[in-house]
């Protein structure tokens, strides 16, 4: 809230008690204090431009300090009632000198403001302790009551001040009755002012039964002041009371305050004010006859507290413990808990069918009865010997397996989760335990399978790799004599060179085929052993060799890192990915192809970048799939790019196909690892390795 310090100030000076000796009344109410927040010190504090001022204090000697050094100060400046169970874990306090040990080691603290009737904040009652503690509702409304009566106090001391200058004034013009008057008015107004500004409702009649009282809580909860002419018969109809359900009109003898006229006194009586244009109010009514001095019947007063709230999260917790208790006994795993001596006290119906144990039959009986392996006995022993001495359990925090014996004597392996709780002073141990006895013998099973795959896997490449080597020398026997025979024939006629020249060719694809499969087996089974690869040399070589022989071809990149990696096999992927560049353009187009590089996350990004005749977005994919071929107007084994995902896999890294900005694709590959940035190559950074050779 917005504070006046101006006026604030103003009215803290007018009442005049910023630097006078707190007065009995004024003790006593910081004692109470004390007591109410069940704590050992207590003060009431004032705080003006530069200090605060410790009028009077319980538990420890009071005394100025500076205003930046008061933890009061927050509640002076909000207005309104803090407390918390440790200051050292409140961002507000945890610098504070009252906390860190300069002044003092304030741990539970509650502080509520003193706040005049022009709404501004003198200063605080405030209670704390040297240990975390915990404030209740209760006893913060009561110390806000409290602080009304420090303000009504202050309100009395400034009006007997003021009560001593009218009579110093007047002298012996005013006499003791007058005083004794004017005293009985300022008490009658503070009697008023208490009963209108706490957050309780009072209702009062007479000894006749004549409504007399209702403060500004109960005009608000009923909706209307008081009525002395309605009779007690009257009151439940005209007030809207019901009875606890909220929906039986309250019977005019069961009403609070005519049971308190009646009997003498009420207690713990809960009603129900349900008017129709407000939502109910559930409260809780208290009250007693009032008697004059000789005995004779005053009236009657009751007290009304509003317990909506504390009735309705009553409720909600009622229905979480209920939910709990349900999901506990549908759990699919089974619950233990157990007291810090390892006896079961919850055991839930998984856990009966885990281990063959009733509920009966296992609460008030240890662990090591029940579910731990004769061989693991001492160990659970000495486990449980010691989380009594510590209060912590000794198996570590987080998902462990562990094996278990059933009521049979069959063994279980479970996976186990174990977290303690305080339960009414002692400590309890819960866990969650699920049966993995086949599914870790399923991953075992499973493991088994994998490696004996991967040496499948491995034997298939070797069998590859030694299948194509030996096909190579028979086709360099046939294309030797193809060659040969072709000679011969030249001056034969065109019908045998054309034959010779299909037999060639078709040897040729086959050569090519058989390169592309050892390339393959190499991907998956060469070693790997990561050195720094120039990425510039190879780009560079593999450029020359693709423009040699060509009309035109024009190949960029940027100035490209150098990468860990595996020298041959990251050729082979730029050979694939360059020469597939080249190839795959339209009739008549002149390929042009760029490699780019960029720096993200440790690894290196390389882009080849062409203008052919680009892959659909539906075979982005596809195409590193083994022996797929996307276009059968070229020529090609589709290996190549399967071959170059096994080389990125196997580098940690992954490929994938982007189209073109406007025309061909994008093929992409990651390399991680540190990598090593390239120098400067220029103006634009840009090399060119060929252009429009011709």
């Amino acid at each position: 809230m917005a504070v006046d310090e101006t006026a604030r100030l103003a009215a803290l000076h007018e009442y005049g008690v910023l630097d006078a000796p707190a007065d009995d009344e004024l003790a006593a109410v910081v004692r109470v204090a004390a007591r109410v927040a069940n704590v050992p010190t207590a003060t009431l504090n004032l705080l003006d431009e530069h200090r605060q001022c410790q009028l009077t204090t319980v538990g420890f000697e009071g005394g100025d300090s500076a205003r930046e050094d008061s933890m009061c100060a927050v509640v002076v400046e909000g207005g309104k009632a803090v407390h918390v169970p440790d200051a050292r874990l409140d961002l507000r306090f945890a610098a504070n000198p009252w906390v860190t040990g300069r002044f003092a080691e304030v741990r539970g603290y509650a502080s509520v403001p003193l706040i005049t009737p022009e709404g501004h904040v003198l200063g605080t009652l405030c209670a704390f302790d040297t240990e975390p503690r915990e404030f209740g509702d209760a006893q913060i409304a009561a110390m806000e009551d409290l602080a009304m009566v420090v303000l009504a106090l202050f309100e009395r001391r400034k009006q007997a001040r003021d009560t001593a200058g009218l009579a110093a004034a007047a002298q012996t013009a005013r006499s003791q009755a007058e005083d004794s008057a004017r005293e009985l008015e300022v008490r009658q107004e503070l009697t008023e002012a208490v009963y209108e500004s706490i957050d309780v409702a009072i209702v009062a009649c007479d000894e006749n039964g004549r409504l007399t009282l209702f403060n500004r809580v109960a005009r608000r909860w009923h909706g209307l002041d008081v009525d002395s002419a309605i009779t007690h018969d009257q009151w439940a109809t005209h007030y809207s009371l019901f009875a606890a359900d909220g929906v039986t009109p309250l019977a005019a003898d069961d009403i609070p305050l005519y049971q308190a006229l009646h009997a003498g006194s009420v207690r713990d009586v809960e009603i129900v004010i349900a008017t129709a244009d407000r939502d109910p109010v559930r409260v809780k009514c208290a009250g007693r006859a009032l008697r004059r001095a000789d005995g004779t019947l005053l009236g009657a007063v009751v007290t009304m507290t509003d317990v909506t709230v504390e009735r309705v999260q009553g409720q909600e917790l009622a229905d979480r413990e209920q939910l709990l208790a349900t999901i506990l006994e549908t759990a699919p795993d089974s619950f233990i808990v157990t007291d810090a001596r390892g006896v079961v006290t919850a055991w839930n119906p998984a856990a009966e069918e885990m281990f063959g144990w009733t509920t009966d039959e296992a609460c008030g009986r240890g662990l090591g009865e029940l579910i731990v392996p004769p061989h693991l006995a001492a160990a659970h022993q000495h486990g449980l010997m010691s989380r009594a001495a510590t209060g912590h359990a000794r198996l570590p925090d987080g998902l462990i397996q562990v094996p278990a014996v059933r009521r049979d004597g069959s063994d279980l392996l479970v996976e186990l989760s174990l977290a303690s709780f305080p339960w009414q002073g002692e400590q309890r141990f819960h866990a969650f335990l699920r049966d993995v006895t086949e599914r870790e013998a399923a991953r075992e099973r499973l493991a088994l399978a994998n490696s004996e795959l991967a040496a499948a896997n491995d034997e298939l490449d070797r069998f590859t790799a030694m299948v194509a080597h030996d096909l190579k020398s028979p086709l360099t026997a046939i294309t030797a004599y193809t060659e040969v025979l072709t000679d011969l024939a030249a001056d034969r006629g065109a019908s045998e060179e054309k034959a010779l020249a299909a037999i060639s060719r078709a040897a040729l694809r086959m050569t090519v085929m058989i390169d592309d499969l050892l390339a393959h087996a190499r991907a998956g089974a060469e070693p790997l052993g990561l050195r720094e690869v120039d990425l510039d040399g190879i780009v560079d070589d593999l450029a020359a060799e693709l423009c040699a022989g060509r009309d035109e071809v024009v190949i960029t990149r940027d100035a490209l890192p150098a990468v860990p990696g595996h020298p041959t096999l990251l050729r082979q992927v730029m050979a694939n990915l360059l020469g597939n560049a080249v190839k795959y353009v339209a009739p008549g187009v002149v390929p042009r192809v760029h490699v780019g590089a960029s720096f993200e996350g440790g690894a290196v990004t390389v882009r080849v970048t062409d203008n052919g005749i680009g892959i659909p977005a539906d075979a982005r994919e596809k195409v590193f799939a083994l022996f797929h071929r996307e276009n059968g107007n070229y020529q090609g084994t589709g290996i190549g790019l399967s071959t170059c995902r096994r080389i990125i896999d196997r580098h940690g890294g992954r490929i994938w196909v982007d189209p073109g900005s406007v025309v061909g694709s994008s093929v992409c590959f990651t390399v991680p690892g540190v990598v090593t940035a390239p120098a400067p190559r220029g103006s634009d950074g840009v090399v060119r390795l060929r252009v429009q050779r011709s």
